[in-house]
This record gives C-alpha cells, structure tokens and sequence, in this order.
C-alpha cells in the first residue's frame, strides 16, 4: 500500500505540476547577464577574491565603536579595490555606460523596502550637495579639466580620479550583479558569496551607511517587474513561451532510461525556432531590444531547468521508495526499522559541524541513530521528507530573493554569536519562514496521514543562524542526491561489463539485490536522526542525509559506486 497524496516522478500528480505558472515565476526569477554585466561580474569575483572583509569583521570585541571603524574600513578597501580594477579592465567607458543606465531607472528593480529606498534618496540628496559644494570650491581649476569635468557631470572622466561616493552607482551595479548572477548560478561564488552578502548586510545598517555615506543596496533586477516596466507584460502570456522555456531532459521521466538522440535533437530544435518567433515579433515592437527579449525568454528557461534538475532526483528517490518498499509489509533483509539509542548527544552548542552548518561524525558518541521507528513509520517519515524536499527545491528562486531582503533587511539587524559552529551572525528571517511554514503546511496536508517527527523550522537561531545559512543547506540535496541516482539509474548498463557483473554477483547476489542495499540503507540511515538534536526536525532530516554521505566510503558497496565513475558529492567551489 502507498500514501496517498503521492506525486512520483511519472505520476500525473507529478506532470501536474511540471506545468509551470510563468506569470507567477518570473517574479522570482532573475534576468540574465548582459556581456558588459559579465565583465563587471568579473571585477566582483577579483575583489571578493583578495579582500579578507569576514576575518576583519566578525571578530569576538568589547569595542562597539572599534567594529564600526573595522566595517567602514573593510567596505571602502574593497571599494577602491573593485575601482582599480574597473579602471584597469579597459572596459570602463562600457561599464560607466551600464552603471549610469540602471542609476536612471534603465533597470528595473524588484520593488524593495520603503526603507531602503527612503535611505538611498536620502544619502543621494547629501551626495548632490556635497558634489555642488566641491565644484563651487573647485572653480579655479585648470580650463581643460574643467572642460573634462563638465563633460562628465562635474566628475573626473575616470573612476579611480573620483572619491567612492561618486561611484555609488558603480558599487551598487556591481553588487546587485555579483547577487543576481549567485541566484542564477547556485553552484558559482561558493568561497565568496558569504563575503558578499556580509558586507551588504554590515553597509544597510542606518549607523554606517550615515557614516559611509553612500548606499550599496539595488533591489534584484527580476523578469516579471523588468518586463512590467517596459509594458511587454503580454510576453509572459504568449502560448508559445511555455515551449520555449521548456524543460529537455535526455531521460523518460517514468523509467528513467535515455532518450534516443534523434529525440531529444528534434526538440532542442523546435525550441529553439519557438524562441527565434518570439524574439521577432516581441523585438520588433520597439518595447524591447530582440536581445532583451532573447535574455528574458533565457532567463526563465534557465529557471525551469534550475528547478527540473533539482526536483527530479528528489522525485526519482520517492519513486523508489515507493516502488520498492511496502510501509504495511516488512521484508527483514531490506527492513527501514530503526532501533536508535533514543538520546541526543549531539547538541545545538556542539563544535562538531561542518562548513555548511551540517554535522558529520566526528566521535563515537555521536554514532548511530538517534530515532526508532517501525518499518512503517520510517516509511512514512523518509516519504514526508522527500515529498517536502521536492517542494522547497520547486520554489527555490522565491526562496532564495526572500533570503537576500531578509539578509539585506534595514529593520532586523543580526547578532555575533558563538553558535557551536564559530561566530556566526543570528538575525531573524521571517520572509524566508513564511514560505517554508507554506510548503510544510501544504506537504502535511498533502500526505494523507499523520506527520511524523518534529515540524520545527530552524531559523534564526543556533542550529541555523541566518538566512545565508538556510539557503546554502538546501542546495545541498540535489548535490547528494544526483550522485544517487545516477548510480541506481546507470547499474543495470554497468553490470552489463563481464567483470562488473561478475563482482556484483559474487559480493551482493545480483544487481537488483544491490540496488536494494543502497536503497535500504540510505532510507535507513540517511534519515536516522544522526548529527542533530533530536533528528527530527525539519533541519534534521537534511543534516542526516548529507552525513550519511560522509560515511559512504566504509559501505559495503562503496566500491561499486566508484566502478560507476562516482569522484564525490560536493563538487567544485570556484
């Protein structure tokens, strides 16, 4: 018997909801580089590179005013940093072009905070006035440079001549680009996005952004708000937009199996002639550039792949289990019965966690599980956590723009506490909260039954501190959960090698056998409770399941994986 409510990978349900409300996503979702963002994108990632702004800052001090001074310090040093650099790239007449577009509302942003805006229009009033002052002192000043100077706004031509307010919109260009492109591209940024974002949140605090005097805040450049500013609206209703953002996966949705190439050809084709159509008839209406027809059609086709590749494993280990295993009928050698030692050793204040806030075993008396559960209630737990997986990764663009004014929020500052994993900034997210106590309401009404475990929402405190924190733990799942299934889609061609099958034979039984012994263990231990104060909880089912991967080369079928071409979970940081 299955739960009902269920929404497999293949299952109506589940093409349901493949179907995709583009009005409502592009809200979410970002648009795209432009090739001059590109080059400014790149003058971010050398300034974060070098800059040490986090080793500086969040430092264990007494000293109130002292921090303040190390804040203001940190941020202009990376300011003349990413000025030199802009001057030096032989890009600046192209940059000076961007930035100067979006400071006169070329760009369109996703519709901030008043508060934010009110600071910014503030800041910028001292800014002209400080400008107007400093010109009429300057009145003796050589005829050419004045002639230059006039040329340019009252400003000296280059970037690197002027004091960083007068490149405010320089600053805030480049930012908002370096956060647009990290929602874009989750895998990019990896050692520097935290940086990012740090210094962001320390420059919206009221006392140094006076002191500063210069905001560093843009709202996201969003599709849907972009498109509404230009009156191109009518873009994202067009039928044919659904077929050229579509997803293409080389793999049948129900089995799992490739697609033939010819296929999959023929509808990359088609794809792409649907795009050509729009890109003609929305550019030729003088609303919008055809490149930015093309970067906005892109942008939501980039956002569906995002997601589809993120869902599908998720989905795919759901259909396993329900495929496979029975929650009312008990197979003893591939039983999910857990018998945990029913105590918490592992506590919110322990050192023991890794650099994503996610704990691995790190002593013996954190191992084994911390849960018991009957074969049918581990059923059950493993089920509900997958199905809310699969529901937090379908909304992971709102998630990660609600991250970013959490993190950035002028009316919630953050503490420095010692959490247990080092000094960390606690702030409240309660944007962010809103929509995971949305999902898990929908999942626990969804799921036919009763919730199983603890329906806590870590947030804002120890276990996880802040909103940067969240977002960086939940993209890990379709980072360990790829590999899985990749593994378990892939062995039944593996074991078509004379010499594979014959190891597979001899050390498991048979092919479906170690299918099962995967499949068993990691529904088993992957959700045991390990590496978390209770294990129950919403936070403590993620943590589970990436330390069972941190175990995974003392299984029994470890080798087997790495004859699968298997090299890891995580992937690369740059």
């Amino acid at each position: 018997m299955r739960l009902m409510g269920k929404a497999s990978a293949g299952s109506p349900e589940s093409k349901a909801q493949d179907e995709y409300n583009l009005a409502d996503l592009a809200r979410w979702v970002p648009l795209r580089l432009s090739a001059t963002e590109r080059h400014l994108l790149s003058v971010l990632e050398q300034t974060l590179h070098v800059s040490e702004y986090t080793d500086h800052v969040d430092v264990a001090s007494r000293r109130g005013g002292m921090k303040t001074r190390r804040i203001l310090d940190g941020i202009l040093e990376a300011c003349h940093i990413s000025t030199g650099l802009a001057s030096a790239s032989g890009q600046e007449r192209q940059l000076a072009s961007l930035c100067e577009g979006m400071e006169n509302g070329m760009a369109i942003s996703s519709g901030g905070s008043s508060a934010a805006g009110g600071m910014q229009q503030l800041l910028a009033s001292k800014k002209k006035k400080k400008r107007l002052l400093k010109n009429g002192r300057g009145k003796k000043k050589g005829k050419k440079k004045q002639a230059e100077q006039e040329q340019s706004g009252g400003l000296p031509s280059s970037w690197a001549a002027r004091d960083p307010e007068d490149n405010a919109s320089l600053f805030q260009t480049m930012f908002e680009i370096g956060r647009r492109n990290k929602v874009l591209n989750p895998s990019s940024m990896r050692t520097t996005y935290g940086k990012l974002m740090y210094l962001l949140q320390d420059a919206q605090n009221p006392t140094v952004a006076k002191s500063l005097g210069f905001s560093l805040h843009k709202d996201l450049v969003l599709v849907k708000p972009y498109l509404e500013e230009r009156k191109c609206l009518d873009l994202l209703h067009d039928p044919r937009l659904e077929c050229a953002v579509q997803y293409i996966d080389d793999r049948d949705p129900s089995t799992g199996q490739k697609l033939p190439r010819e296929h999959v050809q023929a509808m990359v084709e088609g794809k792409r002639k649907v795009t050509e159509e729009l890109v003609q008839i929305y550019g030729d209406e003088g609303k919008l550039k055809p490149e930015d027809v093309h970067r906005v059609v892109e942008s939501l086709a980039d956002a569906i792949a995002y997601i589809e590749s993120n869902v599908r494993p998720v989905q795919q280990m759901l259909k396993y289990l329900e495929d496979n295993f029975d929650p009312e009928r008990e197979d003893q050698q591939f039983s999910l019965a857990l018998r945990g030692s029913g105590r918490s050793v592992y506590s919110s204040s322990s050192s023991l966690y890794s650099k994503y806030g996610l704990s691995a075993y790190s002593s013996s008396a954190s191992e084994g599980p911390k849960l018991s559960h009957s074969h049918g209630t581990q059923y059950t737990f493993v089920w509900q956590s997958l199905r809310l997986w699969s529901k937090v990764m379908r909304h992971m663009h709102r998630l990660w723009v609600c991250a970013d004014d959490d993190l950035l929020s002028t009316t919630s500052s953050y503490n420095l506490y010692n959490t247990g994993q080092g000094l960390n900034r606690v702030q409240n997210c309660p944007r962010v909260r809103k929509v995971m106590s949305n999902l898990l309401s929908q999942t626990q009404s969804e799921a036919g039954t009763s919730w199983v475990g603890l329906s806590v929402i870590h947030l804002g405190d120890r276990d996880v501190p802040n909103a940067l924190i969240f977002i960086d733990k939940y993209t890990q799942i379709p980072r360990f959960l790829n590999p899985l299934v990749k593994f378990l889609q892939d062995l039944p061609e593996l074991c078509d090698d004379d010499r594979v099958g014959s190891y597979v034979m001899e050390q498991f039984g048979s092919p479906e056998k170690l299918k099962m012994s995967v499949l068993a263990d990691y529904f088993k231990h992957g959700f045991d409770g390990s590496g978390d104060d209770g294990g129950s909880c919403i936070d403590g089912r993620l943590t589970s399941s990436w330390n069972w991967t941190s175990r995974l080369a003392k299984k029994s079928y470890y080798h087997a994986f790495m004859l699968s071409g298997f090299q890891g979970f995580d992937g690369d940081f740059r």
